[in-house]
Order: structure tokens, then C-alpha cells, then sequence
């Protein structure tokens, strides 16, 4: 939950309102409680909603249709006032973080647990659908995995069955990825529509892709208007019991009592209690947070994924991201793809790059006063210390999360930023607990000082080197080994590891350094090419390019087999000080560490 905006009002009908919870198309929510202090969730609308006579006409109808919604599986509609200056809207308040946080964080459900939650949507949207409404707007941020199931939550753009349009001009509303094709057409979309987003859903929380993901929006609407679902990853059964929710005519897709009867074809389990790990947040319904164990050591499930090929090509032109201009020093995408973030001395950027647009945060002494500040892999976390206190923000919020004491010099995180690499006074690498600050592995360098630590993406490998050149030491996290360490005339000033932690690479003056993880300690392939010295390294999610940033402003592409180079790219005009790709394999983001820097994104055709 976010604190309230000086903006913000303090009071909605008889609701004291306490924090932020999010803000969707059609307005702003917020926590509030009761008079007797019961916690429930407040929608306010936006004023150009509040200003349309017909659109209060139909939210007035609507509220009284959805105050009819009972069952176990939605959130309760409790109060509302359609009449008021600023309309508003009051459900219950459900803990628990929103399905696509979930996967986002913990990675796809299982297939029982795919199951299970279907069946509970599936009575949820049954619900819905006997009061009259149509929900319109079902996507993975708007179902929240509370402890004790599912809920379906946000019916701020649901609208009774019986109207023809949801605005004046017949626009189409939603999601776009996990909008039926006749929403897309702006078309009359009925509960069927609801049975399109549901296989969407349910293919999202297998996979933790949408069955019509793509890279545009252009894309994504030719996909579920023209294209067959991507369904690959999921076992056969859930294929075939997700597949006909997808069909592209609305008569064509199964009735809900079906869905719910292919779903309950396997043994039913409940969906898993992670729903309630700590810090997670609902799209509309923030979460409450919850203890839990923090998994220090990923399964063995991570070394089996498997990434999406990225072409041996040069990317197309690149598009300036808006922001700045400010030094960006890690950059890092969201796991889907959807999202990039930057870290500077001051400020956190986070660009949405369906839209393109962006916007900052800014963040505390902490991250001004004592070196660069670090992100986690999936973007979601920025780490930074004084000579006293390691501090953790949220990236999206720039609000802090955890505060403990703490005296070290490098620093790193792994990619789910549930774990910090640090080196204290003693010059032993320390791995903490990010939740508690608490020590859980000693690890001693073997021949040199690391001024940067670098997990590798799975978790398991620890690489550590100096910002000025030294030896390159890779431990295995599990057991605390020594893996290897470069030879005396290979020092590295970088360190950054291929997805399944075959490769790691790293950079000597004007020169990137290749090698197999098994195999530090021999000579490494040495890529030439950069005029001036090498400062950042990234591997593309299937390990097949490696880009390389410099000081003379261009970032270059190789292939890790051939070792050969791929392309030069241009366009900045400073020293490149991070590079990333998303992990979706199709974009390439740098950005400039210069007080005039910006950051720059590269698509794949």
C-alpha cells in the first residue's frame, strides 16, 4: 500500500481513507475503514467519468446490479454514491496479492493449481453473469489469490448485459491481450467475452504468458482477432480444457458449467498458500502483508527453462525513452517483458513500454550518499546503503521496504531480490537474508577484493570482480564452493552470467571476456572490437548474444557460438553504463551513466 498524496482526499462518504491501493482506467483506490474499522477497498472515479451525465446513469445501474453479486469467489459490492460529485464505489477488501504479481514473483501455478483456480473463477464469474453484468475486464491483475481462494475483484467497467455500449462512442474497454476479439471490434460482448479472458487467465497462470502476447499493441490485437493461442507449456488436459474458451467466435466457446467440469477432471488442489508471501499488492486490492520463509536456494526446476530464441540480427532503430535526463546505472526489465526499470543516484525510472511512457520516484539518502544503487533481476527492488543502514525500496513505489544495519561496501541482488550479496570490513562476501538482514552464508574471496557482486538469473552462482580490474571469482551459493577464479593476466571489471549459468562474462579494458563457468580458470575467449573500455555486459535470455556497452557510446552484439560479432549499435552520445534485455528475447534497452544520460530501447522485427 502507498501512503495518500498530499492530493489526495481523507474522507469518501462515511469511509476514512488510509493509503493507496492502485488505480485502474476508470479511477483511483484506496483503503478505507469503516466506522467500526472494518478495512474495505474505495473506488473513486476519475472527474472526466464524473462529468458524463449517461455515464453516471449507466455506474448507477450497474452498482445496483453488482451489489447483487453474491458467492464465494468476488469481492462484495457494500456501498456506493453514483450522484456524488466524484462518484464513488466500496467492496470488500481482500488480502492477498493479484494473480499476475503472483506468477510474476513465484513463477507459473502447476497444473492442479491452474485447476483449482479456474473452478473458483469459474463460480465467480457464474455469479456475476446471474445478476446480469458482464465483467469486461478479467486479466490476471484483476483476480487476487486471497488464502482462501480466488476472488474476482474490479466491476468498474463490468456493465449490465442488456446495454449496447460502455461509452458514447463505442471504444473498446480493457486489457487488450486478454480481450475477447468482439471487445477488440468494439462489438456487443456478452458473458462469452468473460469466457475468452478466462482461458486467457488460466493459460497466464500455466505459462505466465498470455496465450496473444506480443510486442505491440498492433500485435497483440492481430492475434486474438486472427491468430490461433500460443498454449505450449501446458500439459495436454489443461490445453484442451483452456483451448475452447479461446475460440474466435462467442457461440463457439463452452458455457461456464462445462469449463468447470473439464477443469474437475483431475484431482482438485487447493491453490498454493504462497498466494500470501509478504509484500505483494493487488492490482485494485493491495496486499496485506504476510510472514513467510524466504527460499534461499532456487529448485531444480530453474535449470530445465527454457527461453525464447533471440534473432542473430541487429535490432530495428532505436526509440529514446522519455525521462531525464539523469545517470541510469542498472537497468532491468519485469519478467513480462512489459516494463523497464532504471536505477540512479536519485531517482528510480519505470517505463511502461506498451505506452512508452515513464515515470520516476525518487529515491533517499541512502541510495545519494554511499555508491551506486543496485536492482534486482526482475526489476522490482533497489538496493542501497549509507556507512550504516542497508535501505530496500520498491521500485515501483520508491517507498522503503526494509531497513537494517549494516556496514559493507559492494553490494548485489539476486534476481528476485530475496537475497543480498555484500562485502563487509573483513572483506568476507556475506549472502543476507533481504527480509531479516540475517547472515546466511559466509563466503571468503580467494585472490581478490570484489567491488561487484553479481548473482547469476537462477540464483545458484555468485560472481564477484573489481570495478578497476581484478580477478574473477565465481562461487556455487548452495554448498559456498569455489567454482574458479581468472588467471593472473585476465582481470575483469564486469561480471555477468548467462541465463542457466553456463557462461558468464566479463571485461578487461577495451576488450569483453567469454568463458564456460566450468571452466574460469583457463584462458577465456577474448572479443575485440570497442574503441574504449568496456563498462557493462548482459546475455540475451537464451544465451545466444552477449552485449557489451562503452565508454565510446555504442553497444555491440556477439555470438556466444561463433564468438563472432552480430552489430554495432548507435545512438547514444555518452558512455553506455548498462544494458538489458527483456526477457522475452525480442527487446534491448541501454542507458547512459552521465548527468545528460538517457535510456534507449531497441526492438527485434
Amino acid at each position: 500500500m502507498e501512503a495518500l498524496r498530499p492530493g489526495d482526499p481523507r474522507q469518501v462518504g462515511s469511509y476514512r481513507l488510509e493509503g493507496r491501493l492502485g488505480e485502474g482506467g476508470m479511477g483511483q483506490v484506496f483503503l478505507g475503514s469503516t466506522p467500526g474499522g472494518r478495512q474495505v477497498a474505495v473506488k473513486l472515479i476519475r472527474a472526466e467519468y464524473a462529468d458524463d451525465p449517461r455515464f453516471r446513469t449507466r455506474f448507477a445501474r450497474e452498482v445496483e446490479a453488482a451489489r447483487k453479486v453474491g458467492g464465494f469467489y468476488t469481492a462484495q459490492v457494500v456501498d456506493a454514491d453514483p450522484s456524488a460529485e466524484e462518484p464513488w464505489m466500496v467492496t470488500a477488501f481482500v488480502p492477498g496479492p493479484s494473480l499476475r504479481e503472483l506468477v510474476v514473483r513465484d513463477g507459473p501455478l502447476d497444473p492442479a493449481g491452474v485447476r483449482s483456480l479456474g473452478r473458483g473463477l469459474v463460480e465467480g464469474l457464474a455469479a456475476i453473469h446471474a445478476c446480469g453484468l458482464v465483467h469486461r475486464d478479467l486479466k490476471p491483475g484483476n483476480v487476487i489469490m486471497s488464502p482462501d481462494g480466488p476472488r474476482v475483484i474490479d466491476f468498474g467497467i463490468a456493465r449490465a448485459a442488456d446495454a449496447s455500449t460502455l461509452t458514447a462512442t463505442g471504444a473498446a474497454v480493457g486489457t487488450f491481450a486478454y480481450m475477447a476479439p468482439e471487445q477488440i471490434r468494439a462489438d456487443e460482448a456478452g458473458p462469452a467475452a468473460d469466457v475468452f479472458a478466462l482461458g486467457c487467465v488460466l493459460a497466464f497462470a500455466a505459462t505466465g504468458r498470455g496465450p496473444f502476447d506480443a510486442d505491440s499493441i498492433p500485435a497483440i490485437v492481430h492475434r486474438v482477432t486472427s491468430a490461433p493461442p500460443d498454449l505450449g507449456g501446458m500439459d495436454t488436459d489443461l490445453q484442451n480444457a483452456i483451448g475452447p474458451c479461446l475460440a474466435k467466435e462467442p457461440a463457439a466457446r463452452p458455457p461456464l458449467p462445462h469449463i468447470g467440469t473439464r477443469l474437475a477432471a483431475a484431482p482438485p488442489r487447493r491453490v498454493p498458500r504462497r498466494a500470501v508471501i509478504a509484500g505483494a499488492a493487488g492490482a485494485a486490492v493491495a496486499a496485506v502483508a504476510a510472514s513467510t520463509t524466504v527460499l534461499l536456494w532456487p529448485s531444480a526446476e530453474s535449470k530445465a527453462k527454457t527461453f525464447p530464441p533471440t534473432p542473430l540480427t541487429a535490432p530495428a532503430a532505436s526509440q529514446l525513452l522519455p525521462g531525464g535526463p539523469v545517470a541510469m546505472f542498472q537497468i532491468a526489465f519485469t519478467t513480462d517483458s512489459l516494463t523497464l526499470v532504471g536505477a540512479g543516484f536519485e531517482e528510480v525510472w519505470r517505463w511502461d513500454l506498451t505506452t512508452g511512457q515513464g515515470d520516476s520516484s525518487e529515491v533517499g539518502e541512502a541510495f545519494r550518499n554511499m555508491g551506486r544503487p543496485v536492482l534486482s533481476g526482475d526489476g522490482r527492488v533497489v538496493a542501497g546503503n549509507t556507512g550504516a543502514v542497508i535501505e530496500l525500496r520498491d521500485a515501483a513505489t520508491g517507498r522503503v521496504t526494509r531497513r537494517f544495519p549494516g556496514s559493507f561496501s559492494a553490494k548485489g541482488l539476486s534476481p528476485d531480490g530475496r537475497r543480498m550479496a555484500v562485502r563487509g570490513r573483513d572483506l568476507t562476501v556475506k549472502i543476507l537474508d533481504a527480509r531479516t538482514g540475517r547472515s546466511v552464508r559466509d563466503i571468503t574471496p580467494v585472490s581478490s577484493v570484489p567491488d561487484i557482486l553479481k548473482f547469476s538469473p537462477d540464483g545458484r552462482l555468485l560472481g564477484g570482480c573489481g570495478a578497476g580490474g581484478r580477478k574473477l571469482e565465481v562461487w556455487d551459493l548452495e554448498s559456498g564452493r569455489l567454482i574458479g577464479t581468472s588467471t593472473g593476466r585476465h582481470q575483469s571489471s564486469r561480471v555477468e552470467f548467462s541465463a542457466d549459468g553456463s557462461l558468464v562474462a566479463g571485461a578487461a579494458s577495451r576488450d569483453v571476456l567469454l568463458w564456460d563457468v566450468s571452466a574460469v580458470s583457463e584462458e577465456p575467449t577474448v572479443l575485440e572490437g570497442h574503441r574504449e573500455e568496456v563498462t557493462c555486459v548482459a546475455f540475451s535470455p537464451d544465451g545466444r548474444v552477449l552485449a557489451s556497452g562503452s565508454k565510446d557510446s555504442s553497444v555491440r552484439l556477439w555470438d556466444t557460438r561463433t564468438k563472432k560479432p552480430i552489430a554495432t549499435l548507435g545512438g547514444h552520445t555518452a558512455e553506455v553504463a548498462a544494458v538489458a534485455f527483456a526477457p522475452n528475447g525480442r527487446m534491448l534497452a541501454a542507458a547512459t551513466g552521465t548527468a545528460s544520460g538517457a535510456t534507449r530501447l531497441w526492438r527485434y522485427p
